[in-house]
């Protein structure tokens, strides 16, 4: 069960905790930013408030567990302690690969329409409001693609053979996927052109909804749930059950969800603790034989007695 009962049995203190431990973070997060750029420092460092705040969102998981099964290792702490430099690594690196394609397009798309495409005219905060949109909408169908697309499914099955949702297991990704999801959900803000700054902010935002995407943390999303694919939201993405899975498929915003009706939050009914990918209990756990399963999912789809997707 969850490490609440009810929400009339808890104390004034753990309420207030629940409620704003995630506005909380993130109005940090973007004091932080704010004051970084004002001192000058350059918008892609700015992102490294991410890495400063994972340590805290890791002691969050102790002091208010939203399933404190979850706090223990499911054979999967050395997996998913092998995710986070690796997928960082390649992440980074094929950014890299992909910024020179994304010049290439903006300068086409400039060229067509004859003038800057970003509006740069625009006050700060409504042109970060438009890069979480638009970013977004990529993100969503990116991530919708590799749920309803077999071959794709294979490599992002990884992400969800995960037997537990905490912070670390957020970068468990198979390059395969890195490479489709990456490329696609950095076309729009690359090539309308966004500035730096805006790029900053957008960043922070997503890493920091990234962090509570997956955190075994019991704090209430309240009006969030209309803006942030994170908390319950995201653990009923992570349902064992694929039909209640096939939802949710937000980056980190659920305005596309709600548009295409995909968004699930019963209202009342908390989100099973049971996940990971039911009928595929064959799934390796490994780090290495994670990278090589999309390869031979056949054979672990026989060895778990299921049909083939």
């Amino acid at each position: 069960p969850p490490s609440h009962a009810s929400s009339p049995a808890l104390g004034p203190a753990r309420r207030l905790a629940r409620h704003g431990v995630f506005p909380a973070t993130l109005g940090f997060a973007l004091l932080a930013t704010h004051a970084l750029l004002e001192r000058g420092t350059a918008p892609e460092a700015v992102v490294a408030i991410w890495f400063a705040l994972m340590p805290v969102v890791a002691v969050l998981e102790r002091l208010l567990p939203r399933h404190r099964a979850w706090n223990r290792s499911h054979d999967d702490a050395l997996t998913d302690a092998i995710y986070l430099p690796a997928s960082l690594l390649v992440a980074g690196g094929l950014q890299a690969l992909w910024g020179g394609l994304y010049v290439a397009l903006a300068s086409a798309l400039q060229a067509a329409v004859g003038s800057p495409v970003w509006p740069g005219a625009w006050p700060l905060a409504a042109q970060v409001v438009l890069a979480c949109v638009a970013g977004e909408l990529f993100a969503y169908w990116a991530h919708r693609a590799m749920h309803e697309v077999p071959w794709l499914w294979r490599f992002h099955a990884i992400h969800h053979s995960s037997r537990r949702v905490y912070w670390l297991n957020a970068l468990r990704a198979h390059p395969g996927e890195h490479v489709f999801r990456g490329f696609i959900s950095g076309v729009p803000l690359a090539v309308l052109g966004a500035p730096p700054e805006v790029l900053a902010y957008w960043m922070v935002i997503a890493r920091v909804a990234g962090l509570f995407q997956h955190a075994n943390v019991d704090f209430a999303l309240g009006p969030f749930s209309w803006i942030f694919s994170i908390g319950e939201l995201h653990r009923w993405h992570h349902s064992a059950d694929k039909r209640e899975a096939d939802h949710n498929y937000g980056d980190t915003f659920i305005v596309w969800d709600a548009v295409f009706g995909t968004r699930f939050l019963p209202r009342g009914v908390p989100a099973r603790q049971e996940v990971g990918i039911r009928g595929l209990e064959a799934f390796p756990t490994g780090w290495w034989a994670q990278q090589l399963a999309p390869f031979r999912f056949r054979e672990i789809e026989r060895a778990s007695g299921a049909g083939p997707t």
